[in-house]
């Protein structure tokens, strides 16, 4: 049988189909064309949008410039790139700071990117601090450009580093990929990061060059949304941005569409295992074919997400667009565990294609997937950074909604437009088919040219001070209220300008709450709640729901079970109704308790397949997880599901959470007509039971294992600990030791000025926490690497060393702890931990001042405890003659 009762998800979406009305208020179905945003064009040719969200507390500064590697010369590629890290990180400030140390201090993230078309750079802050960080923003408009032969130097060594570390040894591969699909003389035809050769020819006078040409106000767009007022930016903008003189803009090079140009042939060194790609010409992005197969890729993305799930002896599929937005290319790959399969990763990429292909040309299947996609797109719109990017794909002085605009573009498609696509995009005779074999393995990616940073000069970390200024200027205001119906259920409504809704009802029943030899009541009672008898009012409200692009999810927790739906604010009752409909009048039937038994247990094996290599290996590495056995299908008897459902599935043991822009009074006036009505069991009153024993927290099982991996050129590392219990209603905390690892992991490599992938993740396995650092080191210098791995955990087991480090973490860790309050999801995920912990509505609000109070010997005090021997587990997988330093990781 399957010992489930600490696993902490499980997903079962059933669709159901239908149409109806509801008799109560209802918000409006329509988006209209009110501007979200107002566009502000200056004399000097910089276009300023300005869309406040008061809604948060956080602003988004977003800039764009058309500076992308498109304009870079073939034997120059880089340029763009380096030109991004020169204006940011090496050229002084007046007050001899850079931008990048100055946006340490004045804001609480940051990021630069560029790409074929463009360079993006953002920041996100407070209003107090807005004029400051248009202020930098203009600098780098200024055309400014004395860097010192020092700085050029290291900045230059910065982008060879970040380059190895993205691709390593395959740069080589992947560059005769881009030509073998472009034009020899396309600008799209060469790796835009550039390679080592290219870049050590770059000067200082190219970077200055390049960013005089094109890093003008004129080249440039700024967008500015989040908790601030219009005023607010536009007196900012008129003091920082207005006054840039304007100069001459080099013109943007030409990118022409690309036909296509079918193929067949082989590229070793792209991957480390064998495969196949099948790689597609895409029509412009900005062009009405452009958009609709933007549509078609999100749901190749899907099925090939679908597929990963479903195939056994595939080691991935992955899709990737190549060039840019003016001749993209569209590339699947699917990669195998043996070179013999490789011609069967070809088939299922034509069968994922095919399928896609079949979709749509059922016209009903065409028109749920058009519906869902409406959700997809309001989605996009949800974060801040991805709503800032939005605004500045306006077309210029465009006065239009973003949202409305995007809803009437896809609302165009037609499911015949939709077909045709699909079946001119994936034509057999335009792909190019592209046979992966692995690296030699005598060269696999090992890294030749290892790049040292020399110390940096304007190295500097946010004060406490200035992190605590931060916090004290964000709002103290909590939006989210909690009432209680008549019943006993608690509804908590969190508003937000979102143009979703997340409608999520929490039911006190999980995996711990069954018996040992029947783990699987809790999944079952909810998976047949949710598969109604036809024509029943459940399956009514369900098809209605359908009808709007929405699914309903189930998670299974031990201790809870979750219905969710998320969809348009616009449907905000058929969410409400579509949920309540099942879960207060729906009624188990025995002809699906077979059905849902299987459903479940297939469910949790998909989901056990798919998970990351790392989760696999915490998930081995804990003393006390998730078996699966044989089934009991028997065991499964219907009067004792029924009696699970009629003891836990009542008002007074749940909870109800809306959180987006819904309308308050329809939301109201929902929630009461629905989950406020007196039908058994739903409305009984909850009997007082004995307080349930703490149930223990898995530990880790100690020690180091090495295995013989499958990459001799490469050790992969797996190393984590599990978060103490008591800790997990203290998000500060454990987001500051997560921050303080990543920190730690990222100096160790610039120290060793070698290229690899080591991050920090969070993982939640049965019943536990867990930090994991995992990531690949290249096997020559893994010994190295280990060394200062080990140095940096020594630091952080000292309150010295921690103090040190915590300034800068914390910036990070407030905005982490604030972000997002927009996004329905986000907001629905955060209210669903406090009503999982008790706690308060303001506790993020609270977590995020807290954060600047934390005493650096408490958290010297949880590094020395959790990275201690007894409770570490250390996982590497590497040639056995490159693993031996493994051992030495979790000494102190």
């Amino acid at each position: 049988m399957l010992r489930a009762r600490a696993l902490l998800a499980l997903f079962a979406g059933l669709l159901l189909v239908g149409c109806g009305a509801a008799r109560l208020p209802r918000p409006a179905r329509s988006f209209d064309d009110r501007p979200e945003g107002v566009v502000v064009d200056y004399a000097n040719g910089l276009r300023l949008v300005v869309a406040p969200d008061l809604s948060g507390d956080l602003v988004q500064v977003h800039m764009r410039v058309r500076a992308g590697a498109r304009n870079e010369a073939k034997h120059q590629a880089g340029l763009a790139h380096l030109s991004e890290h020169i204006v940011l990180c090496a050229l002084p400030l007046p007050d001899g700071r850079t931008v990048c140390d100055a946006l340490a201090e004045e804001a609480l993230a940051y990021k630069a990117t560029t790409d074929g078309d463009i360079v993006d750079m953002s920041a996100t802050t407070v209003a107090a601090h807005l004029p400051t960080v248009l202020g930098l923003f203009a600098f780098v408009l200024s055309g400014r450009c004395e860097v010192s032969p020092e700085q050029f130097t290291r900045e230059r060594n910065v982008v060879m580093s970040e380059l190895q570390q993205r691709l390593g040894a395959s740069l080589d591969a992947y560059q005769q990929l881009l030509e073998s699909i472009y034009p020899p003389d396309h600008p799209y035809a060469h790796a835009f990061g550039g390679t080592r050769a290219t870049l050590s020819r770059l000067t200082a006078a190219d970077a200055c060059g390049y960013l005089r040409d094109r890093f003008t106000p004129g080249n440039a767009a700024v967008v500015v949304t989040g908790g601030v007022t219009h005023d607010q930016v536009v007196g900012a903008a008129e003091a920082t941005l207005r006054p840039l003189a304007p100069r001459p803009t080099a013109p943007q090079v030409a990118a022409p569409p690309v036909p296509a140009r079918p193929a067949r042939r082989t590229l070793a060194g792209l991957s480390t295992h064998s495969g196949t790609a099948l790689v597609f010409p895409l029509p412009p992005h900005d062009s009405d074919d452009g958009r609709l197969a933007q549509v078609l890729v999100d749901m190749v993305e899907r099925a090939l997400a679908d597929a990963a799930r479903a195939r056994f002896g595939v080691r991935g599929f992955s899709l990737e667009q190549l060039g840019g937005a003016d001749a993209p290319m569209l590339a699947l790959f699917a990669t195998v565990t043996t070179p013999d399969q490789r011609a069967a990763s070809e088939d299922l990429l034509w069968e994922t294609l095919a399928e896609v292909q079949k979709d749509t040309a059922d016209r009903k299947q065409a028109a749920a997937l058009l519906r869902r996609q409406r959700i997809d797109v309001a989605r996009r719109l949800e974060r801040l950074d991805a709503r800032a990017e939005r605004y500045l794909e306006l077309t210029p002085n465009s006065r239009r909604g973003v949202l409305a605009t995007d809803l009437r573009r896809l609302d165009a498609i037609t499911p015949a437009a939709l077909a045709g696509a699909a079946r001119a995009l994936f034509a057999r005779d335009r792909a190019q088919v592209i046979e992966l074999e692995p690296a030699d393995p005598a060269e696999g990616l090992v890294l030749r040219d290892v790049v040292r940073l020399p110390e940096d000069p304007h190295a500097v970390a946010a004060s406490p001070a200035i992190a605590a200024k931060l916090l004290a200027e964000i709002p103290a205001a909590n939006r989210s209220t909690r009432y209680t119906l008549a019943n006993g259920l608690t509804v908590i409504l969190a508003p937000s300008s979102s143009p979703l809704v997340d409608v999520r009802l929490i039911v006190g029943a999980g995996f711990a709450d069954a018996p040992a030899e029947q783990p699987y009541l809790a999944p079952v009672v909810a998976t047949m709640l949710l598969a109604p008898e036809p024509r029943s009012p459940a399956d009514k409200e369900l098809r209605r729901l359908r009808a709007t692009g929405a699914t309903v999810d189930l998670s299974i927790a031990p201790d809870m079970t979750i219905f969710h739906a998320r969809g348009l604010a616009a449907d905000t009752d058929h969410l409400l109704r579509g949920i309540g409909g099942v879960v207060v009048g729906g009624r188990l039937s025995a002809e699906y308790r077979s059905w849902a038994a299987e459903e479940v247990s297939q469910g949790i094996s998909a989901s056990l397949r798919a998970e990351p290599q790392r989760k696999q290996i915490a998930r081995l590495s804990l003393d006390r997880c998730v078996e699966l056995d044989a089934v009991d299908f028997d065991a499964l008897v219907m009067p004792d599901l029924t009696a699970l459902r009629r003891k836990h599935y009542r008002a007074g043991a749940a909870t109800l959470i809306v959180a987006g822009g819904f309308d308050d009074a329809v939301a109201r006036a929902h929630i009461d007509d629905v989950f406020g009505r007196a039908v058994e069991p739903w409305s009984l009153p909850v009997a007082a039971e004995d307080p349930a024993s703490a149930r223990r927290a898995p530990a880790v099982r100690p020690g180091t294992q090495r295995i013989q991996g499958q990459r001799p050129e490469q050790v992969t590392v797996f190393l984590g600990f599990v978060v103490p219990p008591e800790l997990r209603r203290d998000r500060a905390t454990v987001l500051l030791l997560r921050q303080l690892l990543e920190n730690a992991t990222g100096a160790v490599r610039e120290q060793l000025g070698v290229s690899y992938g080591l991050g920090v993740t969070r993982e939640e396995l049965c019943d536990a926490e867990l930090l994991v650092l995992h990531g690949n080191i290249d096997a020559g210098h893994f010994a190295a690497a280990v060394a200062e791995l080990r140095r940096a955990f020594a630091r952080l087991r000292t309150p010295e060393g921690v103090a040190a480090e915590l300034p800068a973490a914390q910036r990070p860790v407030a905005g982490r702890l604030l972000a997002e309050a927009a996004d329905s999801a986000v907001l629905a995920d955060r209210l669903t931990f406090l009503v999982q912990q008790k706690l308060p509505l303001d506790y993020f609000r609270s977590e995020a001042r807290r954060a600047l109070d934390i005493d650096p010997a408490r958290l010297a005090a949880l590094f020395t405890a959790s990275l201690s021997p007894e409770r570490l587990f250390v996982v590497c997988l590497g040639p056995e003659e490159s693993t031996g330093p493994c051992d030495e990781l979790p000494g102190p």
